[in-house]
């Protein structure tokens, strides 16, 4: 699984073949089928595993304010994050016609959703936002928004 993680985080899912995660691992390719009932199986417990790790990833100080972490959550501009993010466009492209992948993809769009409801009943909590809206509809817009902006960045349209 690591050595398809680093794969598909330098070469995305096109570099996941059977091959070149067995030579990545190694071990024989047979040895993945033995794990995995499909390779399109394994790329989608790697997606899902990457974007976990994305979530994961420490991008403010401990004691950063609930407002930080929300941006950095829907609009963080570190560096790390690139191939992660490289890996979800494309996921999100190949949604339309790996079922494997669309499911994988919807499921990370659901964790994604559930930390950013918690970062924003966090900043309820403490006073530090303010809204009598749900949470999870916030969620929502704040991610459709981000996705909206990404597309347009990816098509080059950012003035």
């Amino acid at each position: 699984m690591q050595a398809a993680m680093r794969l598909a985080l330098r070469g995305g899912f096109a570099a996941m073949t059977v091959r070149q995660i067995a030579r990545e691992a190694e071990v024989a390719a047979g040895q993945l089928h033995h794990h995995f009932s499909s390779i399109g199986e394994l790329k989608s417990q790697v997606f899902i595993r990457l974007i976990r790790e994305m979530l994961d990833m420490p991008l403010v100080a401990e004691d950063a304010s609930w407002r930080e972490r929300l941006f950095s959550m829907i609009g963080s501009e570190d560096g790390r994050l690139e191939p992660y993010i490289r890996l979800w466009r494309e996921g999100q492209v190949l949604a339309d016609s790996d079922p494997d992948i669309k499911a994988a993809y919807l499921l990370t769009m659901n964790m994604w959703h559930e930390e950013t409801v918690a970062i924003i009943e966090q900043g309820l909590a403490c006073g530090e936002f303010h809204s009598s809206e749900p949470p999870a509809d916030i969620a929502w817009r704040f991610i459709a928004l981000v996705c909206g902006l990404d597309g347009i960045y990816a098509l080059g349209t950012q003035a």
